[in-house]
């Protein structure tokens, strides 16, 4: 068995991997990266499966120290890694030594950085899934962010790996001002004409309230509707809420699966991965696309 200590756990770091699918219907979000395109490419990188769990660090990544040979690989959110002070490669096979200590730095472009470590981690599945639900307090490690000691565990693979590297084509570049494509929602039409202008013409501001559970908008000109009674409806990850401060929220992975709001539109998949390397303060605008 091979492991790492958590010498620090940075801003906000759990245990991820694909999510859970099929329990909604119990209330149990899917959990699972926020960034799946760069969580792929890291298992990738260091030859697991690509549903393999990783660490998901928010902002600031934190220190592991290895008490054995290890490949890693890290992509997403652009950090300043280094082990045992020397500056290493993102989105490259890289080989740690025993006794070394990765330093991840902080995020200088982007919001979340994935650490893949080759070989079969020893950890429970709940669900069918290692995915931390920090607000369930269940899955990952007991449930909770990483904190200093705690330790991750995994057997290595027996076969021999030749290192890999992303072609700078496979490499996402991360804007702090980004547009994405959404479908009207159910409740679209609650909102007037102006309204509805309004929403498509708005550079929103990324909220630092923003977590795990959504991404929460900003604006000196909040979109206020009159509120009718509404049923609790399903929701997923994507889905857009106007509570009745007028300050859109965007549901992602660990978003409850009822919400009361009116639900005015519904992100197009392929824009959850960039959605979720927004950084607090970052500006996001919406497109309407038809079908």
């Amino acid at each position: 068995m091979a492991k790492l200590t958590v010498k620090d756990g940075g801003l906000f770091t759990t245990i991820q991997d694909i999510g859970r699918v099929g329990y909604r219907k119990y209330g149990i979000p899917v959990s699972g990266v926020m960034d799946v395109y760069s969580y792929k490419k890291a298992n990738y990188l260091v030859g697991n499966a690509e549903n393999d769990p990783v660490l998901e660090c928010t902002l600031k990544g934190g220190k592991y120290q290895f008490d054995s040979d290890a490949v890693i690989a890290l992509t997403g959110a652009v950090m300043n890694p280094s082990i045992e002070g020397s500056k290493i490669e993102m989105n490259t096979s890289v080989l740690i030594k025993k006794g070394e200590t990765l330093d991840l730095g902080f995020a200088e472009k982007g919001c979340r950085c994935y650490l893949a470590i080759r070989g079969e981690w020893v950890i429970d599945r709940i669900l069918g899934s290692c995915s931390t639900f920090v607000t369930g307090k269940f899955g990952g490690l007991k449930g909770s962010e990483l904190k200093e000691d705690d330790v991750i565990v995994w057997k290595n693979k027996k076969n021999s790996f030749e290192g890999r590297v992303l072609e700078k084509t496979e490499i996402p570049y991360f804007s702090s001002k980004i547009t994405v494509e959404f479908v009207p929602g159910p409740e679209w039409d609650m909102l007037t004409d102006h309204l509805k202008k309004q929403f498509l013409t708005t550079s929103f501001k990324v909220s630092s309230k923003s977590n795990r559970m959504g991404i929460r908008l900003e604006t000196n000109d909040p979109l206020i509707i009159k509120m009718s009674d509404m049923k609790s409806s399903g929701v997923i990850p994507g889905i857009i809420q106007l509570p009745p401060n007028g300050l859109p929220i965007i549901l992602m992975k660990d978003g409850q699966t009822i919400g009361g709001y009116p639900r005015i539109g519904k992100i197009l998949e392929v824009h959850l991965s960039r959605l979720a390397q927004l950084p607090p303060n970052g500006a996001v605008k919406f497109k309407k696309v038809r079908f």
